[in-house]
């Protein structure tokens, strides 16, 4: 990962001069399926709550990471990309000093990325939220997009917001470590921070890549497309899974909901619909996938899986309007309906 961040590039359909009232959005991880998908939410919606309760318009939405972001039909909003290195002190300061009102701190190295590169891991997943929070002004609300990895070790059949974390990988670490960071520092005033754990989160559009969450993914995604695929796990593994757009709702919801309202530690769980590949299977072909699935376990990415919960429910969720996928079905017509 390279160490350098360009020039902005800016959609100029309106002036970029903070307006008394409105919201300036700030999405690390733009350039990645959730941040896309998330920026389009936005925009439509073209409000946000504040930390105060009141709605506001949206007046600008920066979309910041190494790859260079797409913007989308900005429809009045003022949209812009930067590209850079979040493991750069520079950039990270650079993004920090504009005094953005919300962030969505998405972007990360992934488990397997991280496993083998835990420094620059480490740089990218938690020293960036750390500055960007140290650089911020004016007590922005922080929605940050934590994991179902932050659970290991022997799991009950069930797991809740409310279980002792044990991760047992370096991508679960830091995820937990920035669920205490964002605690820390909302207790101390300088943020209105939120957590929501994701499970494994499908369909992204594309080419298949080595991400655990990924390869999951292309069970699907692959004989959607047409293409036969060899599942990497046990066609009887349960798997919690959820769709992007129930993410995005999920985060959209969660940066809205008045502080009161949220947990003491401000983190808890994104319900799952827990699937197996034999399920899934099912459901592509009753949703018209053309492709074959086989399934041919894979040692070491399905003993990761295996040490993740199986169930994953929450408490809080529900109460704020945050819950699971119906069914598979629904998981792929999302998918059908805004792939690339």
């Amino acid at each position: 990962m390279s160490m350098f961040f360009e020039g902005e590039e800016r959609r100029d359909e309106t002036r970029f001069a903070r307006s008394p009232g409105v919201s300036r959005v700030l999405i690390t991880g733009g350039a990645g399926f959730l941040g896309q998908r998330l920026a389009r939410a936005l925009v439509a919606a073209g409000q946000l709550t504040g930390s105060d309760g009141r709605r506001r318009p949206i007046e600008r939405i920066c979309l910041a990471d190494i790859a260079p972001a797409v913007l989308p039909p900005a429809h009045g909003l003022g949209m812009e990309r930067r590209q850079g290195d979040l493991s750069s002190p520079d950039f990270v300061a650079s993004l920090a000093a504009e005094g953005f009102d919300t962030i969505f701190h998405l972007a990360s190295f992934l488990t397997l990325q991280a496993e083998q590169d835990p420094a620059q891991a480490y740089a990218v997943n938690v020293d960036s939220l750390r500055r960007l929070i140290d650089g911020a002004r004016n007590r922005p609300k922080v929605v940050f997009t934590s994991s179902i990895a932050i659970f290991g070790g022997s799991l009950p059949d069930e797991v809740g917001d409310d279980l002792n974390p044990v991760p047992t990988t370096t991508y679960g670490i830091h995820k937990a470590i920035n669920e205490l960071l964002i605690a820390d520092y909302s207790r101390h005033g300088r943020i209105d921070g939120r957590s929501l754990r994701l499970p494994i989160v499908l369909i992204r559009s594309g080419a298949p890549q080595s991400a655990v969450s990924d390869r999951v993914a292309a069970i699907a995604r692959e004989p959607m497309n047409g293409h036969d695929i060899v599942a990497p796990l046990p066609s009887d593994m349960p798997v919690p899974v959820v769709s992007v757009g129930k993410v995005i709702e999920g985060l959209v919801l969660l940066h809205d909901v008045p502080a009161d309202r949220l947990p003491a530690k401000r983190a808890f769980n994104l319900p799952a619909l827990t699937v197996t590949g034999a399920d899934m299977q099912a459901s592509v072909n009753r949703m018209g996938g053309r492709g074959q699935i086989t399934f041919a376990p894979e040692p070491a990415l399905s003993a990761i899986v295996a040490g993740w919960p199986r169930r994953f429910v929450s408490s809080v969720a529900p109460e704020l309007g945050i819950g699971p996928d119906a069914d598979f079905d629904a998981i792929i017509a999302d998918y059908l309906a805004n792939r690339d």
